[in-house]
C-alpha cells in the first residue's frame, strides 16, 4: 500500500493517526508516526528485544506512564491517558543511561514483558 492507502484504511478504522514500522534486515529499526492528514509528527529510530510471547494488554484500557518528556506526545498520537503512575496495563517510557529510552509494556496482570523497545534517536517534528 502507498501512504494515500494506509491513510484512508486508518480513517476507514476509525484510527486517526498511523505509525509506520520500517526495519532492517528483518528487524525493527524506526517507527514513524503521522497524522491522518499525512503529517509526520514524530519519528523513532529503535531496536527492539523481540519475544514470542503472549501480551495479556487490554488496548482500549492502555495508559502511558512517561519519565521522558520528550515522548510525551505518544500519549496525544495514541489516544492513550498519560498518568503519573498505573499497576496495570500500561506502557512505560523510562529514562536510560545509554540510550535516550527503553518503552516496556505491562500486561493486564501487572507484569512487564520480555518485549521492549530500546529508543535510539528521537526524531522531533516541528509543526510551524
Amino acid at each position: 500500500m502507498n501512504m494515500r492507502e494506509l491513510l484512508l484504511k486508518a480513517l476507514e478504522v476509525d484510527e486517526f493517526n498511523l505509525a509506520i514500522v520500517n526495519e532492517i534486515k528483518g528487524n525493527p529499526s524506526r517507527i514513524s508516526f503521522y497524522s491522518n492528514k499525512g503529517e509526520l509528527l514524530l519519528t523513532l529510530l529503535i531496536g527492539a528485544t523481540i519475544e514470542n510471547e503472549k501480551m495479556n494488554i487490554a488496548p482500549s484500557q492502555l495508559k502511558i506512564v512517561s519519565e521522558v518528556d520528550e515522548l510525551n506526545v505518544l500519549g496525544e498520537i495514541f489516544d492513550f491517558d498519560l498518568v503519573d503512575k498505573a499497576e496495570d496495563n500500561y506502557i512505560l517510557i523510562s529514562k536510560s543511561d545509554d540510550s535516550p529510552a527503553r518503552i516496556y509494556f505491562i500486561n493486564k496482570f501487572g507484569d512487564r514483558l520480555n518485549f521492549q523497545i530500546n529508543v535510539k534517536k528521537i526524531i522531533e517534528v516541528s509543526n510551524d
